[in-house]
């Protein structure tokens, strides 16, 4: 049977990552990713090794060939009569951005229709408020689809003219300039990264648009809807959430943010209103320029925070910023405030502005200020290079105690048995020296024996390298170092001390420097694994995934404050973590009361 992984695909674009990271964040082989890529069955283990690692269910990674699965965009499945938008979620989005605009014509643009689900609510909204001759046009690229829709729109509304386009709407706006312009734009467009386009028609799309990096195509349509609109004209966009959060989002932020309007974002979070894989926002922008304290900013994420007043659903728990729970049991905390624009998107309160200017006063530096973070090692060939657990047989001169994401806890390592990689590298050395196997028989006996598995990475060779070099070794001297080790992804942070082991490619870890002194180690090893780092997270980045779970980025991490060593919180935190060090783990208790005196350092 063909298996579609579609739906992890496009989990990848919304948590900016390629299929290398998800090698190496899942422990998995190039091998299983190729048998993904030709749509073969894979193991049930590897499967739990990638819902583990981007902290998802099985739901949002595999799925029977044909099955709806939202924002493909094979016409076998649109002309099955996929639902593309939830009904109550294309009822909000129509509610948001309807308005009356005085006019006896009212021009209306979907540039990924589908089947006219979006439309088909906002054209009854405009009707109620008053009369008016409407005109719809919309672009899909499916003839069949795109036939039927017609037909709907006729038997719902015979007396609105509806112009169907079998075309890509992208390649048609670019080549008709003379474009009309339209007083509503709504749309919930396709993903698809630019590279996966192919790379002439991705380079030209990001030309035209002034995009760059690994950008979704759904940016290009966001930031074309300023140049179709009337002037008084309102554009409403349901959207992944993830443009907000990252780097490659950055450029549509700040489009959005000099040239339009944003008058209202909606970050449904983690509701699932599409199923587990996709966290969408809706996105409603006029013509001109953004003051972020007059958007209307509203967040639904799920907590675990206990018990809540019931709402009939999420749109009904919108209304009213706090706790709600739903029948199903789910319980979300609703958050409604204003834009705040900084490298993230993210809502601002006047509690939240407040508690996040007070950590900024308590500062005394941040985690930048102990190292640079740097990823772990990516030996595209983990079958070969990672040993696992050794026993019995003599081990190899080569082999090197290796950190994986098994191996994560707060403030000391989980109690998983040690693995270990082959390191063909001299340890002293600052940059890469592959060391010559001769003079390690058994570590050479054993490559050997795999050679033509490890020769089969061309690129390994093109680059100039030897055969059985690990494709990023990072460098060597620093795996001899202190360390604090932290992964990616995760529900509860976990920051942990490690001291000469080389880190697997599904962590990320803080070299620290020389001159930092032990102390404060100590003390970001109290902050990064308290709830006082939780909430901050959330307030500063707000990049939260499905159930709770936190994506811990680079910059994100480098941004993390630290109190000052010399208060006296900061000192009982301090002797906490270094007795937790001392005996391997904590006491009952200890972790909470190091969140306890983290909290109070910040005020």
């Amino acid at each position: 049977m063909t298996v579609s992984y579609n739906r992890l695909w496009k989990l990848l674009i919304d948590l900016d990552m390629n299929r290398t990271d998800l090698i190496a964040i899942a422990g998995i082989s190039s091998n299983v990713l190729s048998k993904m890529g030709r749509k073969e069955q894979i193991s049930l283990e590897s499967l739990d090794k990638i819902c583990c690692a981007l902290g998802c269910d099985i739901e949002s990674v595999v799925d029977s060939e044909g099955s709806a699965i939202r924002y493909s965009q094979e016409s076998t499945e649109k002309s099955n009569g996929v639902v593309y938008t939830p009904s109550d979620l294309a009822e909000y989005l129509s509610s948001s951005m309807a308005r009356n605009v005085n006019k006896g014509l009212v021009k209306i643009l979907d540039p990924a229709i589908g089947d006219g689900g979006l439309v088909v609510p906002l054209i009854k909204k405009i009707k109620s408020m008053g009369d008016c001759t409407i005109e719809v046009v919309g672009f899909e690229l499916d003839e069949k689809a795109a036939e039927s829709t017609r037909n709907r729109l006729h038997d719902l509304f015979p007396e609105v003219k509806a112009d169907i386009f079998v075309a890509d709407f992208l390649e048609y706006a670019k080549n008709h300039v003379g474009i009309a312009k339209f007083d509503y734009i709504i749309a919930n467009p396709p993903y698809v990264r630019t590279q996966i386009l192919g790379s002439e028609k991705s380079q030209s799309l990001s030309k035209w648009m002034g995009l760059s990096g690994r950008v979704d195509i759904y940016y290009a349509f966001l930031i074309i809807a300023d140049r179709l609109l009337e002037n008084d004209g309102v554009a409403g966009y349901i959207t992944s959430n993830k443009f907000m959060t990252t780097k490659a989002g950055k450029c549509v932020r700040e489009y959005l943010k000099k040239n339009t309007r944003i008058e209202k974002i909606t970050d449904f979070g983690d509701t699932k209103l599409f199923g587990a894989s996709v966290l969408p926002c809706v996105t409603i922008f006029g013509k001109g320029k953004t003051s972020p304290e007059d958007v209307d900013f509203t967040t639904v994420y799920q907590t675990d925070l206990g018990a809540a007043p019931v709402s009939g659903s999420i749109f009904e728990a919108l209304s009213a910023p706090g706790m709600h729970s739903l029948k199903d049991g789910r319980v979300f905390r609703v958050e409604r405030g204003s834009l705040c624009a900084g490298d993230s998107w993210t809502v601002s309160t006047p509690e939240t502005a407040a508690w996040l200017s007070g950590v900024d006063s308590k500062t005394y530096c941040r985690f930048s200020d102990l190292g640079k973070v740097k990823v772990g090692i990516k030996t595209t060939a983990d079958d070969v290079f990672i040993l696992g657990e050794q026993s019995g047989a003599e081990p190899l001169e080569l082999a090197r105690p290796l950190v994986t994401h098994r191996n994560a806890g707060q403030i000391v390592p989980s109690g998983a048995p040690a693995w270990s990689v082959l390191y063909p590298y001299d340890m002293g050395e600052d940059r890469r020296v592959c060391l010559d196997l001769d003079g390690y028989p058994r570590s050479r006996e054993y490559l050997e024996s795999r050679r033509e598995r490890l020769e089969s990475r061309r690129y390994v060779a093109d680059a100039g390298r030897r055969w059985y070099e690990i494709w990023v070794p990072q460098k060597p001297r620093e795996w001899g170092g202190t360390k604090i080790v932290f992964r990616d992804i995760c529900d509860a942070p976990q920051f942990w001390l490690d001291e000469g082991s080389i880190v697997n490619g599904d962590c990320y870890w803080i070299a620290i420097g020389d001159d930092v002194p032990r102390d404060l180690v100590y003390l970001a090893l109290a902050v990064a694994n308290s709830r006082f780092i939780e909430r901050y997270y959330d307030a500063r980045f707000n990049n939260r995934l499905y159930s709770g779970k936190r994506r811990f980025m680079s910059r994100y991490v480098e941004a993390f404050p630290i109190p000052d060593p010399e208060s006296e919180h900061s000192i009982r935190a301090i002797s906490l973590v270094r007795g937790i060090l001392e005996r391997g783990a904590a006491e009952p208790g200890e972790l909470d009361e190091i969140g306890r005196c983290v909290g109070a350092a910040f005020g």
